[in-house]
């Protein structure tokens, strides 16, 4: 059961540091998605903080700026309003679709965005979908009152499970990234169960093509190591070549060994293959060209599988 003495809201950044610096033992806190099962299930224990400071009202942390070449969401933008914002919707089209498979409506109402990066969980859905995105992470260095603010890449902010680049007092402002309005993007994931799932593999795919060779692609994977990463070989190998099944099949093979789960090794390395192979068809079912003959590349695909299995 957790228990607190006080529970502060503070409404700016200017508020918060005040308060950091003047309560000793505190427990941040956004949408408490992560705390209260953390504490209601017994897994921590009896939790007591004498204070808890939740930074979900925080004006300098609500915000979402769009502009030509990139956009910037503020760390307690909601997993809700990510789903529903008709812009991210045109421009981020990979943010909506990890929204989907988060959890349920009421949590995605209360969950953040700021909040499921600074988890650092292993399988986090939405640093894979970041990281595709180029993602830097904007932070707020408490140095007496005042505020500054220094940025990191996600690779840089993201230390291992459940370890971010973040001091005590620190706190996550938001987060810039490209505007990708003329990609397609795909999310797939796979876990123990369909509704409120933890991942055990995802993959997050964007990409761009231009006369049917991949222009840009960009494909992350989460769940199947410490920290989730992109797959670097996979997409130099895809850059400039002609969008075909023996291109995509071969760059399904290379980046398999990412895994490093210590448990059923073979079938997520098979469902990695998969996944990056279905991200990149379905990205392109959402191209408008007519000249990408998607059921030749499925079809012929298919047969490499079988070829490779028998």
């Amino acid at each position: 059961m957790l228990k607190y003495d006080n529970y502060y809201i503070p409404k700016t950044l200017k508020e918060y540091a005040k308060m950091c610096n003047s309560i000793g033992n505190y427990r941040i806190v956004a949408g408490c998605t992560d705390t209260m099962p953390w504490a209601r299930e017994g897994r921590a224990g009896d939790v007591y903080f004498k204070n808890i400071i939740d930074v979900s009202k925080i004006k300098e942390l609500n915000y979402m700026k769009f502009a030509k070449k990139n956009i910037s969401l503020g760390a307690a933008t909601s997993f809700q309003d990510i789903f529903l914002d008709k812009k991210i919707r045109k421009n981020l089209k990979i943010l909506p679709q990890i929204s989907v498979w988060f959890a349920d409506d009421q949590i995605r109402e209360q969950a953040t965005l700021g909040g499921n990066i600074v988890n650092a969980s292993p399988a986090a859905d939405s640093t894979p979908a970041l990281l595709s995105l180029n993602a830097k992470v904007i932070i707020g260095v408490i140095k007496g009152d005042k505020i500054i603010k220094k940025t990191l890449t996600l690779k840089e902010f993201v230390r291992g499970r459940n370890k971010v680049a973040l001091g005590k007092k620190d706190l996550v402002i938001g987060f810039d990234m490209d505007n990708l309005n003329d990609y397609q993007a795909c999310f797939e994931k796979v876990g123990h169960r369909r509704s409120l799932v933890i991942s055990t593999v995802c993959v997050a795919c964007v990409l761009k093509v231009k006369n049917n060779k991949f222009e840009d692609i960009r494909i992350s994977v989460s769940g199947v190591c410490e920290i989730p990463q992109r797959l670097l070989k996979v997409e130099k190998f895809l850059i400039g070549k002609q969008v075909s099944h023996k291109n995509i099949f071969e760059a399904s093979l290379l980046e398999l060994n990412v895994i490093n789960s210590r448990t059923r090794k073979d079938y997520r390395k098979q469902v990695l293959q998969n996944f990056i192979v279905r991200s990149i068809l379905k990205s392109l079912e959402k191209n408008t060209s007519k000249n990408l003959n998607l059921n030749f590349i499925k079809d012929n695909l298919e047969k490499e599988y079988l070829h490779v299995r028998n």
